[in-house]
């Protein structure tokens, strides 16, 4: 069961979080809750009381911002507390994430959106709880007994696990001028590389640079969806055009996606593959 502190100013907000909370009541329960930054370090910094796994915290609250909450607890340390902001400005989204907020949520809370969240957190607390494991059980141990017949030395080789994979459920922040906004991952139509960065292509057209390498992308999008048809490129397959079919070039093909109106480029090596997944 993940345990979650309601941190906001407005009573009638904590109140309809919880409630929109009880509906997922089979894997999420509220522990508690503060209506400003005095209230949440006294708990939060209380070693006594039961450390919640996640809290949803708003920005804008008298006395004292969450931001303020967060620099006054230790919410990051070996047993890390997931921040989600829960507000009603969106301004404030590039620099949660500088203090590496699992989310960012918009009021009023949509339930589906919410519902996102909550399948986000629990692949992390999932993620983070394989990598305790294996730092604390071994995968493999190497026995070398010595020659007394007493001493067993014990080598451990610690297999650590790749960053657990997006769904098409999920969604990823981006940035398009002015505007920041979280967008599902259904949208992206494909993903070019620019040095250390990327740049994100979507469905309405828009563009967002993002600093991620084409190796970060591979590791943690779906495979059976995404698919790295270059060095430098990763298509979303559900947006190949049926009307302008493949077409050959040198040693490898020409393809077109819905929404780009100029072709992309397949190597030969992603060419010789592409019979066998799409």
């Amino acid at each position: 069961m993940i345990h979650a502190y309601i941190i906001d100013d407005e009573r009638l907000a904590r109140l309809e979080l919880r409630q929109t909370l009880a509906e997922f009541a089979h894997c999420i329960t509220v522990i508690g809750e503060a209506a400003n930054k005095q209230e949440a370090v006294q708990y939060l910094a209380n070693p006594q009381h039961l450390r919640p796994d996640v809290i949803f915290l708003d920005i804008n609250m008298p006395n004292g911002s969450g931001f303020d909450v967060l620099e006054e607890i230790d919410y990051n340390d070996k047993h890390p507390i997931r921040v989600v902001f829960v507000t009603a400005y969106d301004e404030y989204a590039v620099r949660a994430f500088t203090v590496n907020a699992l989310d960012y949520i918009l009021k009023p809370i949509d339930p589906d959106r919410l519902e996102q969240t909550i399948v986000r957190l629990e692949r992390a607390l999932a993620s983070a709880a394989t990598v305790k494991r294996s730092e604390q059980e071994p995968t493999a141990i190497a026995m070398t007994i010595h020659a007394t017949g007493n001493a067993i030395q014990e080598e451990t080789d610690i297999q650590r696990e790749a960053p657990p994979k997006l769904t098409m459920d999920d969604v990823i922040f981006v940035i398009i001028g002015k505007n920041r906004r979280f967008v599902p991952l259904s949208e992206l139509v494909c993903i070019t590389a620019s040095d250390n960065y990327s740049e994100v292509r979507l469905a309405d057209g828009k563009r967002s640079m993002l600093l991620r390498t084409m190796n970060e992308w591979e590791e943690i999008l779906p495979e059976n969806v995404f698919m790295r048809i270059h060095r430098g490129t990763i298509i979303n397959i559900a947006y190949l055009d049926p009307m302008r079919p493949i077409e050959p070039h040198g040693s490898g093909a020409l393809i077109y996606l819905q929404e780009i109106e100029e072709p992309l480029t397949v190597s030969r090596r992603a060419y010789a593959k592409w019979k066998d997944v799409v």
